[in-house]
């Protein structure tokens, strides 16, 4: 990382809610949007749905998005992607050919609400 650029996080009532951050990228742009509860199971957790989307970058892209709460499951519908999660961090490896948008799969299955599930932010870095 060359420079570090704070994550801005914006609310617009009546929008969808996104988070948008480039912190660390070298090249072209790369956005992730959190569309909300795509799955609940019942009181003890669900799947949020997120995109990430890029344009203009060429190599191997490492996306890790940050959570309010922790993550006990990443996953995605490509099946290139590796993806892996930590406390409150999912992490996704792969090539920029790959699909895009990325349809990203966010677990918690540890007794919170799903619908309580946010973004706080984002960074990536490009090889």
């Amino acid at each position: 990382m060359r420079t570090y650029k704070k994550p801005v996080v914006s609310v617009d009532a009546g929008m969808t809610e996104g988070v948008y951050a480039a912190s660390g990228a070298t090249q072209g742009t790369l956005n992730v949007t959190y569309y909300g509860v795509w799955d609940r199971w019942g009181n003890n957790g669900g799947k949020g749905l997120a995109f990430a989307n890029w344009s203009d970058i060429n190599g191997t892209i490492t996306l890790n998005v940050y959570f309010n709460d922790t993550v006990d499951q990443a996953e995605t519908t490509d099946a290139s992607v590796q993806a892996s999660c930590s406390d409150k961090t999912a992490t996704f490896v792969f090539a920029s050919t790959a699909q895009n948008p990325l349809t990203l799969g966010i677990h918690i299955n540890h007794g919170t609400k799903i619908d309580d599930l946010q973004i706080t932010g984002f960074d990536y870095s490009v090889k």
